[in-house]
């Protein structure tokens, strides 16, 4: 599919929220831990004000938390959105309401071009992290899953002005977008701060082409299919250039939230061809075909380390990163279920089971965090498993019309 003709799909009519009946389970053995993953966005990160925190710090009370994450955020706002398609929260749309209001008044922890700090606290929205282009990307996402699911015009409002206040076009380092600025700091970006356009900035390169469609301009960005690919072993994979295995999530975001990655056949099997990879390389090494999933989190041994089939310390599997491959790889979905199966791979919180990352090198470890933004991949993956979801919902919900009214 072509640029122009992708971008003609991406600016059509508004969609109507889908009419559905009643919440209900997904349908298999999977469900409980959907609705846990569901209520773990909902309710164990969830602040008082709407926002959402970056990490669920295991054991520890949640009034000791403060540090928000831009990027939690966004993935909160699509969780309020499955919540109510399947009838599940009829308070979702006043929630996703309030989280909209709260994240327009905080000029504090924006810069002036617009852009949130990656961290900042959900007292009074102060930090001292960096204002990141792609966090404030995926919490934008999320602010438009809003839009398009919640026929409420006080959140279109809120979205339109979230929207309208950033200048998407600062972050390209590279008129093409072959190159993003990273960083931005007092309205312009910083110096040395760029990355190539692939993993999760695609969804940053395809808001700035959003922007030029919106604005009747032609599109500067580079089209998908010129996007680097590279050989591992007769698959075709996704690449930023150096030909070598990268940590799964990068694949997985771009999926779920951008229409082109959720709509496009040739990403679909791009999406397959990193779990293939992922799984083949893993299950070689721990000798069990569902002990795979490279994504991204605390470790035994290395801190907070991003994943990959190649480099992998302490041998670890996440489960998310295997539900985030389901709509790609259906055996992904009976390892899922065999993790699921095994009580000694869940952890207990207040709102349910769910199932963090476990390391092979030091089994009776447990992680002491599990942050908000890599366990999404869960939360995306088991939606499309549930019948009132599926990728359609995704497809429907980054398919953005914006109001041309520039507002603050």
């Amino acid at each position: 599919m072509n640029r122009r003709k992708l971008h003609q799909l991406l600016l059509g009519s508004t969609l109507a929220p889908t009419a559905i009946k009643a919440a209900e389970p997904t349908g298999n053995e999977l469900g409980p831990l959907f609705h846990s993953t569901l209520d773990f966005f909902g309710k164990l990160q969830r602040t008082k004000k709407g926002l959402y925190l970056d990490s669920y710090l295991v054991g520890k009370d949640k009034s000791s938390n403060h540090q928000c994450s831009t990027a939690a955020i966004g993935v909160g706002l699509i969780a309020l959105c499955m919540e109510h398609e399947i009838k599940r929260n009829p308070n979702a749309q006043k929630m996703a309401l309030q989280t909209l209001q709260t994240l327009n008044g905080m000029p504090g922890t924006r810069e002036k071009a617009g852009f949130f700090r990656h961290f900042f606290s959900d007292r009074d929205g102060t930090g001292r992290s960096e204002h990141s282009t792609i966090d404030t990307a995926i919490m934008v996402v999320g602010a438009l899953f809003c839009r398009n699911t919640f026929d409420d015009r006080s959140i279109h409002r809120e979205a339109d002005k979230l929207w309208n206040s950033i200048n998407w076009e600062l972050t390209l380092a590279t008129p093409n977008g072959a190159w993003l600025h990273m960083i931005m700091e007092d309205g312009k970006p910083r110096p040395k701060s760029r990355t190539k356009l692939f993993s999760e900035y695609y969804i940053l390169a395809w808001l700035v082409g959003e922007r030029q469609q919106e604005e009747d301009r032609k599109g500067t960005i580079l089209p998908f299919e010129e996007i680097p690919r590279w050989e591992d072993q007769g698959l075709q994979l996704l690449d930023d250039g150096r030909k070598k295995a990268h940590c799964s999530f990068m694949i997985q975001f771009p999926f779920f939230m951008s229409h082109a990655g959720a709509t496009n056949p040739q990403y679909l099997k791009l999406m397959k061809a990193q779990a293939q990879a992922d799984q083949r390389a893993c299950s070689q090494k721990t000798k069990a075909p569902e002990l795979w999933g490279c994504g991204a989190g605390i470790t035994p041994t290395a801190g907070y380390h991003a994943s990959d089939y190649q480099k992998n310390p302490g041998t670890m599997v996440s489960p998310h990163i295997i539900a985030g491959f389901i709509p790609a790889l259906p055996l992904a979905r009976t390892h899922l279920l065999k993790h699921w199966q095994n009580p000694d791979r869940r952890l207990k919180t207040s709102v349910g089971e769910i199932l963090p990352r476990f390391s092979l090198d030091y089994p009776k470890w447990k992680p002491h965090r599990i942050e908000a933004i890599d366990y999404s991949s869960m939360l995306f993956g088991l939606a499309t498993l549930h019948p009132y979801l599926g990728m359609s919902f995704f497809k429907k919900n980054t398919r953005f019309t914006f109001n041309k009214n520039k507002q603050g």
